[in-house]
């Protein structure tokens, strides 16, 4: 299984409180809670490697029965803990071990907070302890994870247990008397598939309502764009301003129909990625240019509206501005091609001292 698609059984218990015999079969059960977290294809993230810490034990089962190559054990461990935590483990499979130091002396409050980050932990197995597997256990439920408490041994893990006991049916989990460990880790994996689940449909929702959110932003820019075409055309074509001024109206005409186009182009094939505010300013500029480019010839033979003492704003006049309009949508929505062609002309013209070949 790939690290990334791996669920991590943060793995917190302590067994200084137990008698000998409690303590030998704490350990038992941990080696066996290991195996079936490997069997299951689990990873471990541990803190503590002493013989009456519950991690060692269950590292040990883990490690026995993990398929070569398969498996990974996070190791967390503050700076004033360093050469302290050492599993025998790390001398046979030492590739399954990834080490972390947590930054400074103290190693509590680190613990803690590497519990409540999100992609720190996808899971809980707590056994025993005292306090801060009491802590480490309420982090847990606020976190709303998949918890495997062992109410067997007592300690801070048996009062998780009761609280869980307590939960909605979705929450509970077999006493460790009343069920098998392959049972109980099971049942842990089907909490943590049905979380992932869930955390993937939220990530889909947030991921549709951007998509809304952004196709709105598009729709808004495509809007004011294509109104304010409407708005240039109705002086253009039907109340036209003193000839003077035509031209005027023609080149914010050539910008309102670039600009239409390039965000036409964004919303219906761009996608939601794209920005509209670069489509209407590549749009604008691309259908200004091409624009220009359509009318110029047209004027050297025909100047119309750009003669000095023209009186009237003819029909010729209108039906040029109508196909410059045209030509400088379909530059904004191919704003792209535009652009690449005048990059090449401007690549392909040598620059040097005249006569230079």
């Amino acid at each position: 299984m790939e690290v990334e698609s791996m669920p991590f059984v943060g793995v917190i218990g302590g067994l200084w409180q137990l008698d000998p015999a409690q303590f030998a079969a704490a350990k038992a059960v941990g080696e066996q809670i290991g195996e079936e977290l490997a069997k299951a294809g689990f990873g471990l993230l541990v803190y503590f490697s002493d013989d009456k810490s519950l991690e060692p034990h269950v590292v040990a089962g883990y490690a026995r029965v993990l398929p070569k190559g398969e498996g990974r054990i996070r190791v967390r461990y503050a700076e004033s803990q360093r050469g302290k935590v050492k599993f025998k483990e790390e001398a046979t499979v030492r590739e399954i071990f990834e080490i972390s130091l947590f930054p400074g002396q103290d190693w509590e409050m680190p613990f803690y907070r590497s519990l409540a980050e999100e992609d720190s932990v996808d899971a809980a197995l707590l056994l025993g302890g005292a306090t801060s597997t009491l802590i480490a256990g309420q982090i847990a439920l606020a976190r709303k994870l998949p918890i495997l408490a062992v109410d067997e041994f007592g300690g801070s893990a048996a009062k998780i247990w009761n609280q869980l006991a307590q939960s909605p049916p979705d929450m509970k989990h077999d006493s460790w008397g009343t069920s098998t460990p392959s049972a109980l880790v099971g049942q842990l994996k089907n909490r943590c598939s049905a979380v992932a689940a869930k955390r993937k449909e939220l990530v889909r929702n947030l991921a549709s309502i951007d998509q809304i959110k952004s196709r709105r932003t598009h729709t808004a820019y495509g809007a004011g764009a294509f109104v304010f075409l409407l708005v240039v055309l109705f002086f253009g074509m039907v109340f036209t301003p003193w000839p003077s001024l035509y031209p005027f109206v023609m080149f914010v005409g050539l910008v309102a129909a670039g600009a239409t186009g390039g965000v036409l182009r964004a919303l219906v094939w761009a996608g939601d990625e794209s920005d509209p505010r670069v489509s209407f300013l590549l749009g604008s500029v691309a259908g200004f240019v091409v624009g220009m480019a359509y009318l110029i010839p047209q004027w050297v033979g025909a100047p119309g509206v750009l003669t000095p003492k023209t009186a009237v704003v003819s029909a010729t006049d209108k039906i040029q501005f109508a196909s410059a309009m045209l030509v400088a949508i379909s530059a904004g929505v191919g704003f792209d091609t535009v652009f690449n062609r005048l990059q090449k002309e401007a690549q392909d013209v040598s620059i040097g001292p005249s006569g230079a070949k």
